[in-house]
């Protein structure tokens, strides 16, 4: 796991620098706010931003979990293929769908547990390879995660409007780029390639 860890803060040790608006954005964090985790490369202020803007998730995410798959599904139909229960569909059927209402809750569940432990980055990471294994062992192709991620940050966006900036955006992005690594290094543990 250790070089794992490794190689994930030498791919980002290079895009630490956050922008002119970052230094100032949620007040004086302390000296070290803008110091990046070795192991992710999220400074404080990255992962404050998250925090904060996943807060305004939490109070209904079985809504913005449907809102965020849906859109998932218009972005990336291939996505809504890997769902039996989803492909002859419309968006109004999924919309009211019992079984992507509990989907789309489990997923932005397991989201809330990565913002929670995002301080946390040994329990952070087995979550994480935990979610690789899962997905691997359901047949997943390791490339839909690559898919997700950017539907998620401009869902953020869409969804949050003025709450959301330009830190907001890079520390998830930044989140991402380390999210899909650890699953994806689940995928090659269980030899999927």
């Amino acid at each position: 796991m250790g070089s794992m860890l490794s190689m994930v803060y030498v791919w980002w040790s290079g895009s630490s620098k956050v922008g002119a608006n970052a230094l100032t954005e949620y007040g004086d964090l302390g000296p070290d706010a803008d110091t990046p985790n070795e192991t992710t490369g999220l400074t404080l202020r990255h992962r404050t931003a998250m925090v904060r803007t996943w807060d305004l998730v939490r109070p209904d995410m079985q809504t913005h979990g449907i809102n965020f798959f849906l859109k998932l599904f218009r972005d990336e139909p291939v996505i809504k293929t890997r769902f039996k229960g989803f492909q002859n569909k419309t968006e109004e059927q999924l919309r009211t769908n019992r079984r992507l209402a509990a989907h789309a809750s489990t997923v932005l569940h397991a989201i809330t547990l990565l913002v929670d432990n995002l301080d946390d980055v040994t329990t952070l990471v087995e979550l994480l390879k935990t979610t690789g294994e899962n997905h691997c062992k359901r047949g997943v192709p390791r490339g839909d995660f690559e898919l997700l991620a950017p539907v998620l940050v401009n869902f953020l966006k869409a969804s949050l409007g003025s709450a959301w900036s330009p830190l907001a955006e890079e520390a998830w992005t930044k989140a991402f780029k380390v999210i899909n690594a650890v699953i994806l290094s689940a995928y090659d543990e269980l030899g999927d390639s």
